[in-house]
């Protein structure tokens, strides 16, 4: 029966294991100090006897070390045995200093995306959480970021391939300083937690390009344990799903989507309006585009003093204190009815506490009135 002392030393060894297992630099230096050794003891048994310059281990030691980081720049071996091993050494000398450039290079980018991108210290709340990644994640990021947006939320990117995820050029945008990364599967609820996602404004989940057909399934495995723990706490994030197929929408929305969007049916959508009416790409353009140049649409909370009122008293309001530096267009509303544009005079009941007002402005009108 094997002691405390022997189960602590065996326990020691496979922890040693483990972690040499997984630092590179460790394997490095192993695989180094091993054709260091070998080639040490192999040349000096085939020279020694024969070559002054290999006639003690020691300075076969610095010929094998001069080998390994120079070239054949130091003693020549003159038996075959000899030259086929100083060969050999510097044969493995080269691929030594491949491994080492490639593992300082990987080193160096994982400082880099460990520096900058890593989550900070202090949660973060009030956050946008990205699950997944594809190519309209740098775009979703610029316009969430975008100079003319006052109230930029940091943001989060949960992806298992952290290597897809980077951002290597976009390194001196200010657009991506509040920019962090966890790795994982977004699926999972502990890799979502290390997002603090309860404590996230919304989570954008997007279409994953491995999964292909299932892009959609992923998905909705993603919102389910995203909704699972956003229930865990009073108030959650609000989930916006990219769908890619239309036939998919209502399985997204009992995953707990709050919003799906399709790229492919918004496509549709645009170019049908534009072919009737001819420009009207440019107008939707221009208001999902955040620049100082255009208007974006905007929800704003229902000012208390309209609380009971209706739709046409505050559209009345808004047009006559319009600011002229910022002036704002009432379009709609979003109550406990749901969301309405331009709605009829009797459809839309007085605001009650919570509803909020879709304006088209240049910049977010805060207050509204």
């Amino acid at each position: 029966m094997d002691g405390p002392a022997h189960k602590l030393r065996k326990s020691g060894r496979r922890l040693w294991r483990r972690r040499a297992g997984r630092n590179p630099f460790v394997r490095l230096v192993l695989l180094i100090g091993l054709i260091w050794a070998l080639g040490t003891v192999l040349l000096w048994r085939a020279e020694g006897p024969r070559n002054p310059e290999f006639d003690s281990f020691a300075n076969t030691l610095w010929n094998i070390t001069v080998y390994l980081f120079s070239g054949l720049d130091s003693g020549q071996p003159g038996t075959a045995a000899g030259r086929v091993i100083a060969i050999g050494v510097l044969a493995l000398s080269a691929g030594v200093v491949a491994i080492m450039t490639g593992a300082i290079a990987s080193f160096l980018v994982e400082r880099r995306m460990g520096s900058r991108w890593k989550m900070p210290s202090a949660k973060l709340t009030d956050h946008i959480v990205i699950c997944n990644w594809n190519d309209k994640g740098i775009p979703i990021i610029r316009e969430l970021h975008a100079d003319v947006v006052k109230r930029k939320h940091p943001v989060v990117i949960v992806s298992d391939d952290v290597e897809a995820s980077a951002l290597p050029e976009h390194d001196d945008s200010p657009q991506f300083e509040d920019v962090y990364f966890v790795k994982g599967d977004p699926a999972n609820e502990t890799i979502l937690k290390r997002a603090n996602l309860q404590q996230a404004h919304s989570v954008v989940i997007l279409a994953e390009p491995a999964a292909g057909e299932l892009a959609d399934a992923k998905s909705i495995l993603i919102a389910m344990a995203v909704d699972r723990l956003r229930k865990q706490v009073e108030r959650g994030p609000w989930i916006c799903v990219e769908g890619v197929a239309p036939q998919n929408v209502e399985h997204l929305d009992r995953a707990g989507a709050d919003e799906i969007i399709s790229a492919s049916e918004f496509a549709m959508l645009l170019l049908s309006q534009s072919a009737r009416f001819q420009g009207l790409g440019e107008v939707y353009r221009g208001l999902l585009t955040n620049t100082e140049e255009t208007n974006e649409v905007y929800l704003v909370p229902v000012p208390s003093e309209f609380i009971g009122k209706t739709f046409v008293e505050l559209a009345a309001a808004v047009l006559e204190k319009r600011d002229v530096p910022n002036p704002a267009i009432l379009i709609g509303a979003k109550t406990q009815q749901g969301v309405m544009v331009n709605p009829r005079t009797d459809a839309l009941a007085p605001f009650a506490e919570g509803d909020e007002a879709i304006v088209i402005a240049f910049e977010r009108p805060d207050p509204l009135l």
